[in-house]
């Protein structure tokens, strides 16, 4: 999971790219998926992720300035359809 705040540099459009790039890598390479399951069971031995690698789900949270609440016009067009492509 990566967190970062919403950054004006960084479109959030390409944040989640970044998440669909990293999960489509953990699915289709065998050495950075034992990699990540190695650090895993060192921190957490029992995660169900050890056990079921094939569930993974990509999660987005997106922090607006000052608590502001989130709303369909709260991201642009652009950012709009990344995530609903993610």
């Amino acid at each position: 999971m990566r967190q970062e705040g919403h950054l004006q540099y960084r479109p959030l459009n390409h944040l989640f790219a970044q998440g669909v790039v990293a999960v489509e890598t953990l699915l289709s390479d065998s050495e950075v998926r034992a990699k990540l399951l190695k650090q895993v069971a060192a921190q957490i031995p029992n995660h169900r992720l050890i056990q079921d690698f094939g569930t993974l789900r990509v999660v987005f949270g997106i922090l607006l300035k000052d608590g502001e609440r989130i709303a369909v016009d709260s991201l642009s067009a652009f950012a709009q359809v990344s995530l609903l492509q993610s």
